[in-house]
């Protein structure tokens, strides 16, 4: 079984094992209460606890289907066991109209379906709370995508269109999941208190998509996704610092709200509170170092962006030094355009960022 790596886009990231469902915080994360027999598409008014975060429609696939086409093994999209347990969900995470059969519906590439779970309790915040989940792309997919991952809310979010979500997930996966076997999802969260909805899908910002059917197959235009086993329970209390820093070892977050003049490695004062929660994470922990990775997007050379990635990066790294952090725990590395995560746009924001990755714990 493979296990894909989640980039934490708000704080720390770890590995680990799937929970089991009766320790599970995401109320039937393993989609296995339901109240009614299943004859088509959706689960909204079937399982337990779990809805849609858009006006869309999420599939529920078990061996108690009335209909075939929602039946287990073998349903509409392809042939999957479930996980554990007999059910598990399905989601379009992205849909393609390179065709153009949609042309009455502009916008229709931007279609993508969420799974939303209701959590047991509200969560406490400045507590890491491991997450994961399961997902196996459908044989029937004409795509593969990365950008699967988790965004979590107070209040339950019920978008009235059916596009992306126009959110930045908490964690997500870079990789793009073309196995039709079940991927194991990985990650940790720190809450800021209050949070009681998961929704799990893909996010655009971070998707990137491969046609994965040969030419002049049939094609679903989906990239489809089958979910089973969505996991959350509390893990390592903050202050066993020890314990935390030694799995924190290889992981990264991204800095979200860190911004910089035009062009130039200066920080901008609006940035300080994200810098600020970076250096009392760091204090915190004080036996982690880290690499501290500044990435460009595709404009301008190859050599300037070099140098503006260095240059920002050394900046960050001097602002924790002038806050206390010593510098031999840091270490700034320029990474130019080498390693976008939007590989289709020049000049995308997304790519413009600052990565923190634990390189070493004492």
């Amino acid at each position: 079984m493979k296990t894909s790596k989640l980039l934490l886009t708000g704080m720390i990231g770890l590995s680990a094992s799937l929970y089991a469902q009766d320790n599970n915080l995401a109320m039937n994360g393993s989609f296995e209460n339901v109240s009614g027999m299943v004859h088509n598409t959706g689960i909204n008014c079937l399982t337990d606890s779990v809805t849609s975060s858009n006006n869309t429609t999420v599939d529920f696939f078990t061996k108690k289907s009335c209909s075939a086409e929602y039946s287990t093994p073998k349903n509409y999209m392809g042939t999957q066991d479930a996980k554990t347990g007999d059910n598990y969900a399905g989601i379009i995470a992205y849909y393609g109209d390179e065709a153009g059969v949609f042309k009455t519906r502009p916008g229709y590439q931007k279609y993508s379906e969420y799974i939303q779970l209701k959590l047991r309790e509200p969560l406490t915040a400045g507590a890491v709370y491991m997450v994961s989940f399961n997902a196996s792309l459908a044989e029937g997919s004409a795509y593969a995508t990365s950008g699967l991952g988790v965004y979590f809310t107070n209040t339950k979010m019920d978008v009235k269109n059916n596009a992306f979500l126009n959110v930045t997930p908490n964690i997500v996966s870079t990789d793009i999941i073309k196995s039709n076997d079940w991927v194991t999802f990985t990650g940790a969260y720190v809450a800021t208190g209050g949070e009681r909805y998961l929704t799990l899908g893909c996010f655009q910002d971070y998707m990137d998509t491969i046609k994965v059917i040969a030419p002049n197959t049939n094609n679903s235009r989906k990239a489809y996704y089958y979910i089973d086993d969505v996991a959350m329970a509390p893990s390592l209390k903050t202050n066993d610092v020890q314990d935390v820093s030694m799995i924190l070892y290889g992981n990264c977050y991204q800095l979200k709200n860190l911004n910089f003049e035009t062009d130039k490695a200066t920080i901008l004062a609006t940035s300080y509170d994200e810098l600020n929660s970076l250096v009392h994470f760091l204090k915190t922990y004080p036996s982690v170092s880290v690499y501290i990775d500044g990435h460009t997007d595709k404009t301008g050379t190859e050599q300037h962006n070099d140098k503006l990635s260095e240059d920002r990066s050394v900046s960050v790294r001097d602002y924790l030094v002038k806050n206390g952090i010593r510098e031999n725990r840091l270490k700034a590395r320029g990474l130019g355009e080498s390693q976008p995560i939007d590989t289709k746009h020049d000049d995308s924001f997304v790519n413009r960022r600052v990565e923190i990755t634990v390189c070493a714990v004492k």
